[in-house]
C-alpha cells in the first residue's frame, strides 16, 4: 500500500438531537438497551487533520474549546488508536503521525453527541485513507466498542437506534424540522444520569410512534418522552422550566430534553417562530449563563 508522505483535511461532524428516548432494559453487562430515534442538526463541528510519515505512529489532539481533557478517554484519541491498529492489523508498514485540530461548537455534556460524532467521523476519514475497506457492520462494530452513539454518527440521518446504540434502521425521508437548543449554565454527566435510573432489569416495552416523525406532520404536536427527565430535572429543576416554556412557544410543536441533557430543545416546522422564540429566550435568560442554538435537521446520507 503506497500512503501520501503528509496529508492534511477537514471534516464536519454535526450534532443529534433525540426525538424521544426510551430506556427498555438494564443488561447483565451493565449496559442499558435504548429506543430512540435521531435526527442528526446543522450545529457542527469541524475537525483539521493533519498526518504526515514518521519513524513511530503517534498522535496529538487539540482543541482552543477544550483547554483541559483526558487524552486517554478522548474519543477523537480513541478512535484514531483503534483505526490504526486496525490498519497494523492489516499489513500497514508505514508510521505516521497524526495530528487533529478540533474547532469545537457543539457543546460538550449536553446529550448532543458532539464528542461522539467527532469520533465517527475520524473513523470514517482513516479507513478511507489507509484503505481498509471495511464496510458498515464493521465499522459498527469498532464505533460501539468505543461509544454506544458512535455507530448512528458514521453515516448520521433520520433513525431509528436500538440495542446499545448498534442496531440503526433508517427512516423514511423527514420533513424540515427547526430546533432551538437552549444549553444552560451546566452539563450533565451520562454516567450520572444513567446511574440514576430506575431502569428495569427486563421490560416488555414495544416501541413508540416513530412514524410521527416522516412525512407532512399530521398533528399539530408531537408525542415526545423521555426517561431521563424525571431524575435529571429533578436534580436540575431549571431544565423543567426551560423545557414548560419551550412547548408554550407559539409555533412549538414539541420541547424535549435532548440525550441524557442538559440541551432542551423545542422543535418547529416552521423557521420564523423559531427565530421569534430564541430572541424571547435570550432575553428571559439572559443573565442565566444559558447558550442558545438555532438548527434544522440534516438528511445527509438519505439516497
Amino acid at each position: 500500500m503506497v500512503l501520501p508522505a503528509t496529508f492534511s483535511a477537514f471534516i464536519i461532524t454535526p450534532a443529534k438531537v433525540n426525538l424521544g428516548l426510551k430506556i427498555v432494559r438494564r443488561r447483565d453487562d451493565g449496559y442499558h438497551d435504548i429506543y430512540t430515534v435521531m435526527e442528526p442538526v446543522s450545529l457542527v463541528d469541524t475537525i483539521y487533520c493533519e498526518f504526515h510519515t514518521a519513524p513511530e505512529d503517534s498522535i496529538s489532539f487539540q482543541s482552543p474549546q477544550m483547554m483541559e481533557f483526558d487524552a486517554e478517554s478522548n474519543l477523537v484519541v480513541k478512535a484514531a488508536r483503534r483505526m490504526v491498529a486496525r490498519a497494523r492489523e492489516q499489513g500497514l508498514s508505514i508510521h505516521g503521525h497524526w495530528n487533529f485540530w478540533l474547532e469545537k461548537k457543539i457543546p460538550a455534556g449536553a446529550g448532543l453527541g458532539g464528542g461522539s460524532s467527532n469520533a465517527a467521523g475520524i473513523i470514517n476519514l482513516l479507513n478511507d485513507f489507509y484503505k481498509l475497506g471495511l464496510e458498515s457492520d464493521e465499522l459498527i462494530a469498532i464505533a460501539v466498542v468505543i461509544g454506544a452513539d458512535i455507530p448512528f454518527f458514521l453515516a448520521p440521518e433520520l433513525s431509528l437506534i436500538e440495542g446499545i446504540g448498534d442496531r440503526i434502521t433508517p427512516l423514511k425521508q423527514a420533513q424540515r424540522r427547526y430546533y432551538l437548543l437552549i444549553k444552560p449554565a451546566f452539563s450533565i454527566n451520562t454516567g450520572w444520569a444513567y446511574s440514576s435510573l430506575n431502569a428495569p432489569v427486563a421490560s416488555d416495552f414495544s416501541g413508540y410512534d416513530i412514524d410521527q416523525f416522516s412525512g407532512e406532520p399530521e398533528a399539530l404536536s408531537y408525542s415526545l418522552e423521555n426517561d431521563f427527565e424525571v431524575s435529571v430535572m429533578a436534580s436540575h429543576p431549571q431544565l423543567a422550566e426551560i423545557k414548560a416554556w419551550l412547548a408554550e412557544s407559539p409555533g412549538s410543536l414539541g420541547a424535549l430534553m435532548s440525550g441524557s441533557g442538559s440541551v432542551v430543545y423545542a422543535v418547529y416546522s416552521e423557521l420564523a417562530p423559531a427565530v421569534r422564540a430564541e430572541a424571547d429566550a435570550r432575553q428571559r435568560w439572559q443573565d442565566s449563563g444559558c447558550e442558545f442554538f438555532l438548527a434544522r435537521n440534516l438528511n445527509l446520507f438519505h439516497s
